[in-house]
């Protein structure tokens, strides 16, 4: 759905994802796409003062719907009715204006178009109409046009610019039925990562968490490790009729390897593979295996159901870290 949005767009897209799950939302709403759009669109954050930005959040913040909890980002979300009629509206201008790739300034004039719902209202007051916007998006340079020479080899296809088999069509059921939530969770919980995380430069790895003494690299790379090790004890689960291991991949491992040198996009692109590997594996344990005992370091023997859940929980964790609001 999202083949023709620019990086931008698609980060926009990303945060009303996120902003409806801090909400406890079951669909991403056009009060989510506002707050996407007031987070990553630099033409309309520049016509809007820090203090204007903050009184919409908070306007927004209000009146917004609220579920009982917060959603995992691996939830899928739905998009409602009007967020799918204003995609759909910023579809129609991009169209008009003759531009090749949809941009964030098209997402904001489809929500302008939906003229009498509560966020084109609140971007009015702001003084940000409708014609107005769309003569200043069409005056813009035309998003995500290929360098000059540029030709789409598929050895240039970078791994996040590939959707996976699993998420672009239905496929067949799991072997083992049992595993089919955590194997959802872990193909959704990539095909959502990365909307976002493979758009940024080196800097935006480099930026440090809050939660751990780890920059973003190295809270990849630590992933990377976890799902290396993970792909081969799965194997030997596979061949064996026990599994037993020294540990779980020791964080010693991340400052060992200086993943805080190594390229942010290379990083991202060998998580996404690794783990899209460990999706096609995981989709061929057969119903047989998933009890067989597992003891990890001195940890009490666990089911390999439960080992591969932990993976996929552990994972979550580290990416809402990796992916916060630094």
């Amino acid at each position: 759905m999202f083949e023709r949005y620019t990086e931008e767009a698609r980060r926009v897209i990303f945060f009303a994802r996120y902003e409806a799950s801090r909400f406890g939302s079951t669909t991403i709403s056009t009060e989510h796409l506002l707050l996407g759009l007031l987070r990553e669109d630099k033409a309309l954050r520049a016509r809007l003062p820090i203090e204007a930005r903050e009184q919409m959040r908070e306007q927004i913040a209000q009146r917004a719907p609220r579920g009982t909890e917060h959603l995992s980002i691996s939830v899928d979300l739905p998009l409602s009715h009007n967020a799918k009629r204003a995609l759909a509206y910023a579809n129609e201008d991009c169209a008009a204006l003759q531009h090749t790739f949809i941009d964030a300034g098209h997402l904001v004039l489809g929500l302008l178009r939906l003229e009498n719902s509560a966020e084109a209202s609140l971007l009015r007051q702001h003084g940000i109409d409708y014609p107005t916007y769309r003569g200043i998006v069409s005056q813009l340079p035309l998003p995500g046009a290929p360098p000059a020479g540029h030709r789409p080899q598929a050895d240039r296809i970078r791994a996040v610019e590939r959707l996976s088999a699993w998420s672009e069509r239905e496929t067949a059921a799991p072997a083992a039925p049992s595993l089919q939530t955590a194997i959802t969770k872990l193909a959704a919980l990539v095909d959502s990562t990365i909307q976002h995380i493979h758009a940024y430069a080196d800097d935006y790895g480099d930026q440090r968490l809050k939660r751990t003494p780890w920059t973003r690299k190295e809270a990849l790379g630590h992933l990377i490790d976890w799902a290396t090790t993970h792909q081969q004890w799965l194997a030997r689960a596979l061949t064996s009729p026990t599994l037993v291991t020294s540990g779980y991949p020791h964080k010693e491992w991340v400052p060992a390897q200086h993943y805080e040198t190594f390229a942010w996009q290379e990083l991202v692109d060998l998580w996404v593979s690794l783990n899209r590997l460990l999706v096609h594996v995981l989709a061929h344990i057969p119903e047989t295996k998933v009890h067989m005992p597992c003891r990890i370091g001195i940890d009490e023997p666990m089911p390999l159901s439960k080992l591969i859940v932990r993976y996929v929980s552990h994972c979550e964790d580290i990416i809402g870290q990796i992916l916060a609001h630094l």
